[in-house]
């Protein structure tokens, strides 16, 4: 029995980190561009993820970074990701607004 329990803990213990990495409304985080999308309906935009939530920051390039403010978390209906609504800065620029949210 205590074997079960101490192996049931460990498990535990590791899936808790993967879980708790996920983007909170509220939360400030510091993402890095992964990739570059432009649709007909947003245009031009960078992608980046904190945890399963996407990031979709307008005329974003690849690899830039950005200070975000999360204030929404939404389902897009279209692609199924988890997406944020935010606010973001460019780290070490002046560029600013608001993320694309979820439809």
């Amino acid at each position: 029995m205590r074997k079960l329990l101490f192996t049931g803990t460990f498990i535990l213990a590791l899936a808790l980190p993967a879980i708790a990495q996920d983007a909170q409304v509220g939360k400030e985080y510091d993402i890095v561009i992964a990739s570059e999308d432009s649709n007909q309906y947003t245009g031009a935009f960078g992608q980046a993820k904190v945890g399963s939530v996407v990031f979709d920051v307008p005329n974003a390039k690849k690899d830039e970074k950005y200070h975000v403010k999360v204030t929404d978390i939404k389902k897009n209906q279209y692609t199924g990701d988890t997406q944020a609504s935010c606010s973001f800065q460019l780290t070490g620029g002046n560029k600013t607004g608001m993320c694309i949210a979820a439809p």
